[in-house]
């Protein structure tokens, strides 16, 4: 699968700067359907991969919002702006500076709000009921139903021509997960 990550989704431009933000809205519209679908979560591990990325999506909007906010107080100091009534700028250019400044701290804390979520569910994973034993030792167990120690002591077999063992470690193998 090609990583399109770091290719850029964009053209240097207000269009292209619109548009961005538009996908945004959408597709945290489509998450929302996403993780309201019965196969939309189906395991732990991608609500924790979906935490990480939000993390990361809170985290980035803090920059963005400054962003927007130097652009604007960069614009009155040139002089390049006007009031649609004829006002001085500096007023409704203050207190959007206020919002912005609110909103990077509400963006700062969910970013860590969202990351401490992820933390804490580190370690949960789903059981056989919930994942039909998705579980990955259970996964690998049933490729390799055989322990490590029962692998090497194969190989030696193998080498020394004896007959290899059987999986004897309880738990293993492809009916681990059934009842």
């Amino acid at each position: 699968m090609a990583n399109d990550r770091h290719e850029p989704r964009y053209t240097p431009h207000d269009a292209g700067t619109e548009r961005l933000s538009r996908d945004l809205a959408e597709n945290v519209r489509q998450l929302n359907h996403a993780t309201a679908a019965p196969l939309g979560l189906t395991q732990p591990g991608t609500v924790y991969t979906v935490l990480g990325n939000l993390t990361s999506a809170a985290h980035g909007l803090d920059q963005t919002l400054d962003q927007l906010n130097t652009f604007l107080l960069e614009a009155e100091q040139a002089g390049s702006l006007n009031h649609d009534n004829g006002l001085p700028v500096t007023g409704a250019l203050a207190d959007c500076s206020k919002a912005l400044t609110a909103a990077r701290n509400h963006a700062r804390d969910l970013g860590a709000a969202l990351g401490q979520a992820q933390v804490a569910i580190n370690a949960v994973h789903g059981t056989c009921a919930l994942d039909g034993g998705l579980h990955p030792a259970r996964l690998a167990a049933q490729d390799c139903p055989y322990s490590i120690e029962e692998l090497l002591a194969r190989e030696w077999s193998a080498q020394h021509q004896q007959i290899p063992p059987t999986p004897s470690t309880p738990g293993r193998g492809p009916d681990s997960c059934k009842p």
